[in-house]
Order: structure tokens, then sequence, then C-alpha cells
């Protein structure tokens, strides 16, 4: 059994075709706020997609412990998880779950050619994060097949301070984080580690079952370590190499086995290297992927690789960019068809070319993007994105984004290692278009969005479903702060029907979110967040029934340097289930210090 913030402000030389960070104060977002999501650098002001930023602050009021408690957080997106920590879990960001969604770290692609679903979210663990940027809707014109629902990049921390995080809690859950950095010669060098391990609790549980004692846990142990080198050469070039570590252990249960123990370990590694002179960048990156189950008597891994390098030139608010890409997945079986190992291996590339502007004209601001992509096995598309924006007054604007986009099938469907593969899998095509209106602390999104020839699961294998898949749904968020108290309401209904006139599953129709901080002194603040999510919609399994769970944190300044914190998960113990027949954690109690000098 398993058993704060002084940020370096530097310019973002880390990242190639990636959402820089920016800094965030309550007081002046907008002019302050600087995003890539047209892969320049702008003004929040200056950007009609729907961004979301969660700043240092936010990370450090919630005191979350995996990023998909943090995006949880966020209106339009929900997720299901499949158990306790590093268990199965999805995310579904305006009802496309997360194989549409570009995950980024430091602006490294985690998306896994090897997987069905995309990017691990299991093991994406909330230490020595600085900041996370989301930009929604269509995006494919910018970013390419993976980002058809939108982009989430991680933007781990990069200080000369040290900080030291050690925290421990229900299910013998215990986590320590480490950050620094340091000067090098002329290199600034920054390293980040953490780790975590928890016995956890058992994955699954029949519905209605309230006694979770009475079963096997599920534990996880979860080793991060990052580091990135930024190398000047002089005024006009640059040098930045970094790379991140993942290596987990998950434990999980058999199919309809509570009492089952199964393990998994996994293992990422993220690699980037950009020279940059003046406005010209030139990167490579290289992301590795390893799945490996350890309790079959079998052999079964998979392996996952992608490599690509990038030319991308700036000329004022214009962008133009050339990339090659190289996707590798393999996958070491044993088949009971016929009774002895299969391995099964394939490599696609792609070439694409596009370009990205940004432009005002009074009081408008209109962004442009248009994407050529050649797939080596399906051929090639044409994506873009319009947006425009007018401010009616200095807090108040409305804006319109259309988008084309689509989603590549991995290879890993094609290949389909647990029956028959389907090389005649195409990637589904999609068009968006939303609407935003945006007063003061108010913001209101309406999105329409149709999918033709959607990736789904059936007959044994992976098929394109004939007929549009429509989504459609509204997002509003309020968020103000007086005196020592700061609010956030958020509501989002959404709206899915299959050609058959079925809805997509595990998507809840309605859920509303809550977050108040209220700053008892200016060592003392304490934060009160809860959530309410209805029933969720679909023919994958039992319909899962409404519920609503509060959280709370109490987070006191000891000193200049030290601070604790306790955080109350599941207050009122509420029993809810996010995929029926698997558990969710019971009211559970954590403690940390942060220290930072």
């Amino acid at each position: 059994m398993l058993h704060n913030h002084k940020n370096l402000n530097l310019k973002p030389l880390i990242v190639a075709l990636a959402l820089s960070p920016g800094l965030v104060t309550a007081e002046n977002q907008l002019s302050q706020i600087v995003v890539t999501a047209n892969q320049i650098e702008q003004p929040l002001q200056n950007v009609t997609a729907d961004v979301t930023i969660i700043t240092a602050e936010d990370l450090r009021a919630q005191r979350a412990t995996s990023l998909i408690e943090v995006l949880n957080t966020v209106p339009g997106i929900s997720f299901t998880q499949s158990g306790p920590l590093g268990t199965a879990t999805s995310l579904y960001m305006r009802g496309s779950d997360n194989q549409r969604t570009l995950i980024l770290i430091d602006g490294v692609r985690v998306q896994d050619p090897s997987s069905t679903s995309g990017a691990n979210l299991s093991d994406l663990i909330v230490s020595n994060i600085e900041r996370i940027e989301i930009i929604k809707g269509a995006q494919s014109g910018v970013w390419g097949a993976d980002a058809a629902a939108g982009v989430i990049n991680i933007i781990t921390k990069q200080s000369l301070d040290t900080t030291f995080n050690v925290e421990h809690g229900a299910f013998n859950t215990g986590r320590t984080a480490l950050s620094t950095g340091f000067k090098l010669s002329k290199a600034t060098v920054f390293l980040n580690g953490s780790y975590l391990s928890s016995e956890g609790f058992t994955a699954q549980a029949p519905v209605g079952e309230r006694n979770l004692n009475q079963f096997e846990n599920n534990g996880y142990q979860n080793t991060n370590l990052s580091a990135r080198a930024m190398i000047p050469i002089n005024e006009n070039q640059s040098l930045t190499l970094s790379h991140n570590f993942t290596q987990a252990r998950s434990e999980y249960d058999g199919w309809n086995n509570p009492n089952d123990v199964k393990r998994a370990d996994t293992r990422t590694d993220l690699s980037q290297l950009i020279y940059q002179i003046g406005s010209t960048k030139l990167s490579a990156e290289q992301s590795l992927f390893t799945t490996e189950q350890l309790d079959d008597n079998t052999p079964d891994i998979v392996k996952g690789e992608t490599q690509s390098i990038s030319l991308s030139h700036q000329h004022d608010n214009l962008l133009i960019g050339a990339n090659y890409s190289q996707n590798k997945a393999s996958s070491d079986k044993f088949s009971w068809a016929t009774g002895d190992n299969v391995l099964l291996k394939d490599t696609t590339h792609s070439k694409s070319v596009f370009a990205t502007h940004s432009n005002q004209w009074r009081s408008f601001t209109f962004n442009q993007a248009l994407r050529y992509d050649d797939y080596s096995n399906f051929g090639s598309e044409i994506t873009g994105k319009l947006g425009a924006k007018m401010a009616i007054t200095e807090n108040q604007s409305v804006a319109v984004n259309y988008g084309t986009a689509y989603n590549a099938p991995s290879l890993v469907q094609i290949l389909n290692p647990w029956g028959t593969g389907n090389p005649d899998l195409n990637p589904e095509k999609s068009v968006e278009a939303s609407v935003t209106y945006q007063l003061h602390g108010l913001s209101a999104t309406y999105f329409d969005k149709s999918v033709d020839d959607l990736i789904n699961w059936q007959g044994g294998q992976f098929q394109n479903v004939k007929g549009k898949t429509t989504i459609k749904g509204v997002e509003a968020e309020y968020k103000q702060r007086f005196d020592s108290w700061q609010f956030a309401v958020n509501y989002t209904h959404l709206d899915t029907e299959k050609a058959n006139g079925e809805p997509l599953a595990r998507r809840p129709d309605n859920q509303v979110g809550l977050s108040l901080n209220w700053f008892v002194t200016d060592q003392l603040d304490i934060n009160l967040n809860g959530q309410y999510i209805a029933k969720r919609s679909g023919n994958a399994d039992p319909v899962t029934e409404n519920y609503s769970v509060w959280n709370g944190v109490i987070n006191y300044d000891i000193n200049n340097t030290a601070s604790a914190y306790l955080k109350l998960n599941n207050i009122f113990n509420t029993y809810y289930q996010t995929v029926a027949g698997y558990a969710t954690a019971q009211h559970s109690a954590y403690a940390g210090l942060t220290v930072q000098f």
C-alpha cells in the first residue's frame, strides 16, 4: 500500500508559441495583464477571445492539490474523476472533453499521442505553479488540431526567491515543494521540485454506498522536477533550455471490484530549447510519455513521443510562423484473442504554416488568425479565427468571436490495441461562434458550436459519428471587491445533442460556483468556496445526482517569511459521485506551512 510571492520581472524569452506570464493586480488587471492568446504579447483589453487568468493569489486562497480542483472553479469547465488522486480524470471545456483542449506547461505541449484522452490530467499537481491562463473557444487557427475547444497553459514559478512548502492531512496525504532561482555567470536558472504521497481511498464504490472504509484504499505517489536556464548571448540574442519531469505511481480498482488493487507507473518528460534573435524565434521541443500497467502478469507498456521544431517572426502585431512535428505511439500488450504479445506502433508527421494579427481602429479591436496544417495520415486542413471587440466605455465592452477547428485522432485511437484498428478514422471538424459582454466585474458569454464527424467509441473501436453534434451554452461570472471582502460567483448552462438526439455523456446541464474571501487582518484571511452541480446527462452510465460541495481555507501570515494554513474540504460531508460507481472524498482536513526567503 502506498503509504508568498516576489516575481522576477523578466521579458518572457522562455516560450516560443506559448502563453507568456504577466502580472495581475485587482486594481488594474486590464492594463497590466499580458497574454499571448494570438501568440503575440498583448494587454488583456486587446484580446477578443474569452480569457481567464488564475493568479498566484487565487492559488494561495484556494490551496488546491490537483490542477482539476483549480480548473473546476472556472465557468464553462467541469470534470469527472474515477476515484482519488491519480485515477482517470476528464475535463470538459464548454462541453468538449480534454482531448479537444490543448494543455501546455510553460508553452510545451502535454498532449500524448499514445493516449485516447489527450493530456494526462491525473498527474498534474498544483505545486510550484505561478499562474494558469485559459483561452476558451475554437483555437485551431492559432494552435492547430489539439486546440479545438481551447488552450490551458500552466506557468511554473520563475523567481530568485526560495520558497518551501510542506502539507499533511487526510488519507495520510503529504506534500512538499521547493522552488528557487539563482544567477550563474550571465545565466538565470530556476529550479522547482515537489513530492506527493497519499494512501487515498477506494476508487470504486457502489452508488449510494457511503462507508468507504470497508474497501481497499488506492494510493498515489507523484514526483515532479523542473529546471530552466535563460542565457543572454548579447543584447539581441538569447538561449533558453528547459526540462520538466514527472513520475507517478497510481493504484486503481479493476472493473466492478472495489477491493481490487491494480497499479500503473507513468512518466512524462517535456524538453524545450529556444534560440531568439530580435523578433525571430527558433524552438525545438520533445515530449516523451510512458505508461506501464504492473499487475496483469503480462507486459502492458504504452509509449508516446512528440518532436517538433518551430520558426516564427513578429513584426509589430503580425506574427508568421512554420512548424514541423512528428508523433510516435507504440503499444506492447498481451492479446487474449491471439494468446500472445502484440506490438502495435506507428509514426505520423505534420507540417504547418500560420499567421496571427491584431489591430485597433478607434474603439474597436480586431484579432485574426489563419493556419494551414498538412498531416501525413489524413491530409490537410485550413482553420481560422476572427474576433472583434468594441469598447463601449472604459469598463464596458462587447466581443464577438468566430473560429473553425478540428480534432485529429490520436495514434492510439487509430491503432486500437483493444481490438480492431481503424485506419480510416478522420478528424472531426467544428465551427464555434460566441459573443461576450463585459461591464465592470460582470462577464457573460453565449457560445454555439457544431461538430461534424465526432470521434466516438462504438462497435469495439473509435469511429466517426455521421451528422452534427451541437453544443450551446451560457457562461456568466461576477467579481467584486469591497472593503475587506472579495466576492465571485459564476453560472454555466450547457445544452448538448448528438446527431441521434442524445446528450453528450457526463456533462452537467447547470453548475454554479461561489468564492468569498474575507481579509480579516493584514495577516489573516479566510476563503469559503462552493459549487453546485446539476444532474449529469448522457447514457454512458447511470445519471449522477445533483450535489453541492463547500470548502474552506484559513491563511495566516506568521511573519514576513512564514505563513500557515488550514484547508477543509467537503465541509458538510456531502455524498456525491462524478462518475457513477466511483468514490469521491468525504470531509477532510489538511494543514500546511510555507516559508519564503
